[in-house]
């Protein structure tokens, strides 16, 4: 007990609610039911349902302070490439690469196949040798009832993945075996095990895949024929989502995508790509968490993936990288939305190009809570719309008087405006009769570009002359060109007199992305409202 609150210490910074024999036994008691665990089902890629188990807080603080304990005692076999430090899907497709023939294995309900009897036994043995007693609290803290009524391994708990990969051990010891009787490469990764070889000894009905099927069964699993298959040389050969024909690397359509992203970025500006970027993310990864994705942090994930398979030094990752570099460049936030807000305004749009760019309608409605919320489906999924005080009464008078699930006629909804919000790093949607201001902003000073030289060239040239010399700044790198000729502190361009030189020069992003307009380089200071 000395020992996890050390753990808890060192990991949280503060042992002001420690970890007592009282709250394990309490938290081992699977009578709890979802006291301890609340249970939920996600969309697979595939098709079907995923079945995910999320501790209470209490409760996930004690398995993350526990899996410490335990990975400090078990590391898992060299072929184990999975939830272990050092090794990740790289290491693992990296053991198959360039192999005339890769077989892959997927084991059929790998989590839910561990009961809690057998993470009991296995917790006895070498090299944890827990008691009993021990072993029996620690299962029951780790081991979950599901909707069958048995307890077993749930796949949401920070053990479980530890925990599975000991009680592989003797799996993993045997498939060992049976590569090396037959001349092959195996490694496995959480419940996908592979085969490799320059030799076909994966027909149907050898004594290789009777042998691995015998093994895998004796062992309490069972094989998941649908997603097992034989990749020959000449195809697209891929373990754990990488391709390894000839060498380590993602896949074709993993670079388009990126790509794409970027690219729509650039060209069209953040409005219209990120009603695309939605669609297009919802499809790839088959359901979306609460909240609404950022795009900005998955292109960042994703050029921060191609980085660790391809290398720091790869030609394409640099220059995607740069081109993403730039575009960040013209999105920091800058502003608050206002003093008092905690959250900022990333894009807004107007009722009309909402409902184009994402091919929806928004219709009114009374919320639980008495408030008027809009409710709209995008690609499918369900979306509610806040909406700020003083528009739920210009658009519904009669709210006081209006019942839970009312539908709410308005002429004024196509008059709002719906922005992209976002606070503490999530993204919601947010709805006002007047327009938002955006929240995310270029700095002159921020982009280095000299500010005397841009409006002495727009003086001198025109507005058409400034906005191509801004632009080829910001995407290809190209210097203002220099002017002899310096403009007057003040420029005064119709009704509007602005103070050049100001140290808060800042300029609004454009929708059309890169494409500036008049209004971008006029304005100045936060304080412009466009």
């Amino acid at each position: 007990m000395k020992l996890l609150n050390e753990i808890k210490l060192h990991e949280f910074g503060t042992n002001k609610h420690p970890i007592t024999v009282k709250q394990l036994m309490h938290f081992s008691n699977a009578k709890l039911g979802d006291k301890r665990y609340t249970v939920f089902s996600i969309k697979k890629k595939s098709g079907g349902l995923r079945e995910i188990s999320k501790p209470c807080y209490q409760l996930k603080c004690i398995l993350y302070v526990l899996n410490i304990f335990l990975r400090s005692l078990y590391t898992p076999r060299e072929c184990v490439m999975g939830f272990t430090t050092g090794r990740s899907v790289v290491g693992n497709a990296a053991v198959h690469a360039a192999h005339h023939y890769v077989f892959n294995i997927d084991l059929k309900d790998f989590f839910p196949s561990i009961p809690q009897a057998r993470v009991w036994a296995r917790l006895q043995l070498k090299p944890f040798y827990f008691s009993k007693e021990v072993a029996s609290i620690i299962a029951g803290l780790c081991c979950n009832r599901n909707s069958e009524g048995k307890n077993v391994l749930p796949q949401g708990a920070a053990t479980s993945p530890l925990l599975t990969n000991a009680i592989c051990d003797k799996l993993d010891r045997r498939m060992c075996g049976v590569a090396k009787r037959f001349g092959l490469h195996y490694s496995r990764y959480a419940d996908d095990m592979t085969f490799s070889s320059m030799h076909n000894v994966y027909k149907d009905d050898s004594d290789f895949r009777k042998e691995i099927k015998r093994i895998i069964e004796d062992q309490g699993f069972t094989m998941n024929d649908k997603k097992t298959r034989l990749l020959r040389d000449g195809r697209r050969q891929e373990v754990t989502g990488l391709t390894v024909n000839s060498k380590v690397n993602v896949s074709r359509k993993y670079m388009q995508d990126l790509r794409w992203y970027i690219s729509m970025w650039e060209k069209e500006g953040y409005a219209k790509a990120y009603s695309r970027f939605y669609i297009s993310y919802k499809k790839e990864k088959g359901y979306i968490k609460k909240g609404e994705p950022v795009m900005e942090n998955v292109i960042g994930g994703k050029l921060n993936y191609l980085r660790m398979v391809r290398g720091a030094s790869d030609a394409a990752y640099q220059k995607l990288q740069q081109r993403f570099d730039k575009l960040q460049e013209l999105v920091f936030v800058d502003n608050q939305t206002d003093k008092g807000a905690q959250f900022v305004y990333v894009q807004p749009y107007t009722y009309k190009e909402f409902t184009s760019l994402f091919n929806t309608d928004i219709q009114l409605e009374v919320s639980a809570g008495n408030k008027l919320v809009g409710k709209c489906t995008i690609d499918g999924i369900d979306k509610f719309i806040s909406i700020v005080k003083a528009a739920q009464r210009q658009l519904c008078p009669t709210l006081d008087g209006r019942k839970a699930g009312d539908i709410v006629e308005s002429s004024g909804l196509s008059k709002c405006y719906i922005a992209l919000c976002r606070s503490k790093g999530k993204n919601f949607w947010l709805m006002s009769l007047k327009p938002l201001r955006r929240s995310k902003t270029l700095s002159i000073q921020n982009a280095k570009v000299n500010v005397d030289d841009l409006f002495a060239l727009w003086n001198n040239e025109g507005f058409e002359k400034a906005a191509a010399a801004f632009d080829d700044f910001v995407n290809k790198s190209k210097a203002i060109p220099e002017c002899k000729e310096k403009p007057k502190k003040e420029y005064l361009d119709g009704n509007n007199t602005l103070d050049i030189q100001s140290e808060n020069n800042i300029v609004e992003r454009s929708t059309s992305g890169c494409n500036f307009s008049e209004d971008d380089l006029l304005a100045a200071g936060a304080d412009v409202d466009f």
